[in-house]
């Protein structure tokens, strides 16, 4: 038809636009993709927030107990010839805290609780399944953790038990295992050094009695006139004798230093690689090699500690690299520790030769003294020497002794209890507050992502833009969701303003000699075909137009439900030549709107759907109507839409948004192009605004303008026409004027006769 309006290329956004943002992301694409499948992120939300909740309450309980130690370095070990010093120092408290968690300390734990039994019984196990170095590991692993305050002399030792007061039982057996364990540590050394150095004080003393008795047999043999004891010199001193004094001087200090290092080698000899270790700092002996390799030895220890609570395996590569390093380390400290031995060995050796070397020399010099002394009192001068020489040694000796006697009766508390362990009232695990909180954010993530991944999956149509990506057609109209059939509906309704809109895009407005024949297809059935095929119609009236309904849906009519009327006779019957269309076509309550309804025939009874029946129909109703909607079933799988396409002015394809998949209506388009059909736009149905801003303003925007409801009014003229005489044309100039007393207002009643075709099968 020559006024037929062309097809828009493009409506809303456009074809440009879309073809230039194709591909392009935004983030409003993400918030649209959250409000449209916020159901599904909810409902996962819930669950795994409830599954959160049931594990956690299913869980056993578990209760903590901790005790807090005041750990201190103890320095009189050994410290019989220096003085001691007192600091923090890191890698004694790191070697502390490794020692806590160590068999030494946990095994008398272990024995004495019968952890093993216990354990047994908490996994179920039979008696006897565990043995105590099994027990050990997992009791350290599971049941136990020493946390150091930085930069601090506190250890708190935490333990962990389904029981509040087996957890406090734990803690502080640890804590009294450890304290034993440093007393008696600290107890055996200091006991062993006065034992060494009591040893060295008999040997002096027996020393000192030979030199005495000596000097007391000189002095008799020869006759000198002295009291016992007496520091008087017979002889007056020469310069060989002041010579010989300093020396013997010089001896007694180096012998009492050989005796310091002697007493300190015997004690070191003893110990153990690990107990000299922890021993060097105390004795000043660990330089800055020592100090940093034991650093990056226990750094080591650390990465594997660490590594174990992550879950690693022995036999994982970083867990058997990190091994690797820490035997590495281990051995360059034993080297080292080895070495500070051997040290103190070569140092007594040295300081042993000085002793003899000066030892020689006194000799030497008496010796001179002696051949260069003639006199009988040579000896006894000499051996008075000796005598007050070795007298001097004891002298030193007995104090240290006493000294570290008195300091080894003094009390000693290398470890001191802060806080002991207590039974918990509330459980530490399993955190209720916790496992929701992380609960919730897990629900958050797999909710979004199962939407986004639905969203994924979802091939329908979401936004025009996909029309226009995957059909290639413009949007006309978008309805919103909720629209029903307008004659049952306020007129006044948000709905109608895209009705309007549709109407007006296809250049309806305004009277024509020749109707216009319209027919809304769609891919699948429930997309809302009948109620925008009415709805259409009823706003065509509503302006004025003459509005023809055919409901050409014989298999699931629906239009005389809008209209209140009875489906008794109807197309069906005029297709199979049962009725004529006077006999057939219906009045409404809607003004200017007539409708012909579906009927009783169905497709077996009619044998097909007729072509030429079809077209002679329209034919007929051209010249009595401004706009013929003509109601098709869906078009794939149904030949009548293919047959109804082909013969009406303008196709509309109905798309409901997000409902089947795009390649449905892809389908439908080539379906109606195939036979012919003209195409003319896409009307986009059943859209939900509020989840999408891209509709607003196509169909929000009339819902803030302000659609207010009305009274409703009984339209004028809206009586049903009675039946017209049948004319083959009307006369529009002739129509009598109203009578008297009629409504001036009042469309007067068109006489339309219908005149009945040859019943040619085949017309075209």
């Amino acid at each position: 038809m020559s006024d037929l309006p062309t097809p828009p290329s493009s409506y809303g956004y456009g074809a440009a636009t879309a073809s230039a943002g194709e591909g392009a992301f935004h983030v409003n694409d993400l918030w649209r993709v959250i409000r449209n499948r916020w159901p599904t992120s909810i409902t996962i939300l819930i669950l795994v927030m409830a599954t959160g909740f049931v594990v956690t309450k299913l869980q056993p309980k578990i209760y903590e107990s901790s005790s807090v130690l005041r750990v201190e370095k103890e320095n009189r070990d050994l410290q019989v010839f220096a003085n001691s010093l007192d600091g923090f120092d890191p890698i004694f408290f790191q070697t502390e805290f490794e020692l806590i968690q160590s068999k030494k300390v946990l095994y008398p734990v272990i024995e004495k609780l019968k952890i093993a039994d216990r354990l047994c019984r908490s996994m179920e196990l039979p008696p006897g399944s565990l043995n105590d170095d099994q027990a050990f590991q997992l009791f350290r692993k599971n049941y136990l953790e020493v946390r150091p305050f930085r930069n601090t002399k506190l250890i708190e030792v935490v333990c962990q038990s389904e029981q509040p007061e087996e957890a406090a039982l734990y803690a502080n057996s640890i804590t009294e295992s450890y304290e034993g364990y440093r007393q008696k540590e600290i107890t055996g050394r200091s006991d062993s050094g006065l034992k060494a150095l009591d040893a060295e004080v008999e040997k002096q003393k027996k020393l000192v009695s030979e030199a005495a008795a000596k000097v007391e047999k000189l002095r008799r043999d020869l006759k000198i006139d002295e009291l016992p004891g007496s520091s008087a010199q017979v002889q007056s001193t020469t310069l060989s004798d002041m010579e010989i004094q300093r020396k013997e001087s010089q001896l007694s200090e180096l012998r009492a230093d050989m005796i310091s290092r002697k007493v300190r080698l015997e004690k070191v000899a003893d110990l153990t690689i690990e107990q000299l270790e922890s021993t060097l700092p105390a004795l000043q002996l660990e330089d800055s090699t020592t100090a940093s390799t034991k650093q990056m030895y226990l750094q080591a220890l650390q990465s594997v500690a660490a590594m174990q609570k992550q879950g690693y395996g022995k036999k994982h590569p970083e867990m058997q690299g990190a091994m690797k390093v820490v035997t590495e380390r281990r051995d360059q400290l034993n080297k080292l520790v080895l070495g500070i031995r051997r040290a103190l060995s070569i140092d007594l050796s040295v300081a042993q030769a000085k002793v003899e070397n000066l030892e020689k020399e006194v000799a030497e010099l008496r010796g001179q003294l002696r051949a260069d002394r003639t006199d009988r009192l040579a000896p006894y001068n000499e051996a008075r020497r000796d005598f007050e020489t070795q007298s001097q040694l004891l002298d030193v000796l007995t104090s240290r002794y006493r000294q570290q006697a008195v300091e080894s009766k003094i009390e000693t508390r290398p470890v001191q209890i802060i806080n002991r362990a207590e039974a918990s009232v509330r459980p530490v695990k399993p955190n209720l507050k916790l496992n929701l909180a992380l609960s919730f954010v897990v629900g958050i993530v797999l909710g979004l992502s199962l939407a986004f991944f639905i969203e994924y999956l979802d091939t329908s149509i979401k936004t025009m833009d996909d029309v226009e990506k995957y059909l290639g057609i413009s949007v006309l109209a978008v309805i919103p969701r909720g629209a029903k059939f307008l004659s049952l509906d306020d007129p006044n309704s948000r709905f109608s303003e895209g009705y309007r809109i549709l109407c007006a895009k296809l250049n309806l407005t305004g009277r024509r000699d020749v109707a216009r024949s319209i027919t809304v297809l769609s891919g699948g059935p429930g997309e809302g075909k009948s109620t925008t095929t009415f709805n259409l119609g009823w706003v065509c009236a509503q302006s004025g137009m003459r509005v023809l309904i055919i409901d050409a849906d014989i298999r699931r009519p629906s239009m005389h439900r809008a209209v209140g009327l009875e489906n008794t006779l109807g197309l069906g019957e005029f297709l199979a030549g049962q009725a004529s269309l006077d006999e057939l076509v219906q009045s409404t309550s809607v003004p200017n709107m007539e409708i012909l309804t579906a009927g009783n025939l169905g497709p077996e009874d009619l044998g097909g759907f007729s072509r030429a029946r079809f077209a002679a129909l329209l034919e007929i109703c051209r010249n009595n109507y401004d706009v013929i909607m003509v109601d098709s079933p869906p078009v794939l799988g149904i030949s009548d839409a293919s047959v109804i396409s082909q013969e009406v002015d303008v196709t509309l394809l109905l798309i409901q948004h997000r409902r089947y998949p795009r390649n449905v209506s892809q389908r439908a388009k080539r379906v109606i192009e195939e036979v012919g059909g003209k195409l003319f736009g896409v009307i986009l149905n059943n859209v939900n605004i509020k989840t999408d801003d891209n509709y607003y303003y196509y169909a929000g925007y009339s819902t803030q303008y302000g659609y207010k409801k009305r009274e409703a009014r009984t339209p004028r003229g809206t009586a049903r026409r009675a039946p017209a005489p049948e004319t083959v044309q009307e006369d529009s100039q002739s129509s009598p004027a109203p009578e008297a007393g009629e409504d001036a207002g009042t469309t007067p009643s068109r006489r339309v006769t219908y005149v009945s075709l040859p019943k040619e099968e085949d017309r075209f």
